[in-house]
């Protein structure tokens, strides 16, 4: 009785051990650490000077296109077939680039040993859903929009400040009110400087210090910090 029992601890153990197929893997992490040093992984994608590859999304949907496929439900198991044999073994007879591609970046580098075949699989089906045209437009409309808002509502809709400044104020960070109070002698180079580099100490009563928003336009930023002092953002709330 003992053995049987012991017999299938093992079996669950080992089968534990082993159950990583491609459902069970993250496709995006491992693309984030199998692909991006060559491959950009943005969308819309980005191009460069420097890149070693074409952007990811580009190579997604050049291989949609111009593979063959008798019926459309079909083109996801070839597109993944594809990918799993093609990375290991790169070939330029086999590969759906065209001549000029080819010549710029050259063939890529066998991947065999760095990735495994469950990896890829997983891999494949995570771009294959991503990189989709009809996304691409839906996110450029998004971003058309986005970007014909007033400089400090592009910020208000696509960074966190609503949340402690407006719908948390006085209880986990200062309302704009109260910051455009307190630096209204100062102006806008205080306020901007806390949103480009963070804000820790400077309001005693909040303890969790403002992270960095290094990545807002110079327009954004001067926008959002004019929107702060003129305290346009939240004139129902009492100044303190």
């Amino acid at each position: 009785m003992k053995t049987i029992f012991f017999s299938c601890m093992l079996i669950l153990l080992v089968g534990c051990g082993t159950q990583h197929n491609a459902s069970t893997l993250d496709g995006q992490k491992l693309a984030e650490q199998k692909c991006a040093k060559c491959h950009n992984l943005a969308m819309p994608p980005k191009t460069s000077d420097k890149e070693l590859a074409p952007p990811l999304y580009t190579v997604t949907v050049h291989l949609k296109d111009w593979m063959k496929v008798d019926n459309p439900s079909e083109l996801r198991g070839k597109f993944t077939s594809f990918v799993q044999s093609y990375v290991v073994d790169p070939q330029r007879d086999r590969s759906y680039c065209n001549k000029e591609s080819l010549d710029k970046y050259g063939l890529m580098p066998s991947q065999k040993g760095n990735v495994t075949q469950d990896e890829l699989e997983a891999i494949a089906h995570y771009i294959f859903d991503t990189y989709d045209q009809m996304k691409l437009l839906e996110i450029m409309q998004k971003q058309a929009k986005i970007d014909a808002l007033p400089p400090a509502q592009q910020v208000l809709v696509t960074k966190d400040c609503k949340m402690c400044h407006i719908a948390a104020a006085g209880k986990i960070a200062p309302s704009f009110a109260q910051i455009g109070k307190k630096y209204a002698k100062e102006g806008a180079a205080p306020i901007k400087d806390a949103i480009l580099h963070g804000s820790k100490g400077k309001w005693p009563q909040y303890t969790i210090p403002m992270r960095a928003y290094t990545d807002l336009t110079p327009k954004q930023l001067d926008g959002i910090a004019h929107y702060i002092l003129t305290c346009e953002c939240d004139h129902n709330l009492t100044r303190k």
